[in-house]
């Protein structure tokens, strides 16, 4: 059985999943929260910090966070989210680190994150683009359920899968936030989950079990 992280979104909820771990069970023992930091700019916007997830980013507040630790057949794995609501549009930030014995392919990884998201709300994508952003392969794409549009990118860093996404309203327009967010989104420093920028992109070629639940108001 092929094996990757899927990140999606459920019906009124939200999941991470990996296939290989369908018979996983979650660890007894619980997960410190995330250090992290923030700082207000003038905008009203903070910059959050998150030391766990070696990234920095423009939010419209301080994003709740979820972290989960799952044993399986394939080694422990953890999984992270931060989240946030304005008035009107969902923010979200996912990521994973996996048992550094697992074996998995980076860019069907990244393509399944994708293609479960549009499964698991029925959506329908719009558009899809592999690209480049920071010397990291990420894959960009927008998809719409009946009264939303979901924007999203999946980068691999390293053997670290993140994705980043913001949910609004038909008819919003959310350009400036959607700008401010995404391109606000920086990998801080290596680590042995993230390693430095790698120096020519990753070739192109490039779940089930959910382990928490976010409110989100996606139809």
């Amino acid at each position: 059985m092929k094996r990757f992280l899927a990140i999606f979104i459920i019906t009124l909820g939200l999941s991470f999943s990996l296939r290989a771990q369908e018979h996983s069970k979650p660890l007894p023992s619980s997960i410190p929260s995330t250090p992290s930091s923030t700082v207000t700019d003038t905008g009203g916007w903070v910059t959050f910090t998150s030391d766990a997830g070696n990234f920095s980013v423009l939010m419209p507040g301080i994003p709740k966070t979820e972290i989960k630790k799952t044993d399986s057949e394939h080694g422990p794995y953890t999984n992270y989210i931060c989240f946030l609501r304005d008035a009107t549009s969902d923010y979200l930030i996912g990521w994973v680190d996996y048992d550094p014995a697992f074996s998995f392919d980076g860019h069907g990884e990244m393509e399944a994150n994708r293609d479960n998201l549009i499964k698991g709300i029925s959506a329908t994508l719009l558009n899809s683009q592999d690209t480049t952003i920071d010397g990291y392969p990420v894959i960009e794409f927008v998809a719409e359920t009946k009264e939303r549009i979901l924007r999203s990118r999946v980068y691999m860093v390293g053997r670290r899968p993140y994705q980043i996404m913001i949910a609004s309203p038909k008819g919003e327009d959310d350009s400036v936030k959607r700008s401010r967010f995404f391109s606000s989104f920086t990998i801080n420093k290596p680590t042995s989950a993230s390693p430095t920028r790698p120096s020519t992109p990753a070739t192109v070629g490039i779940p089930a079990t959910p382990i928490s639940t976010v409110r989100l108001w996606l139809p």
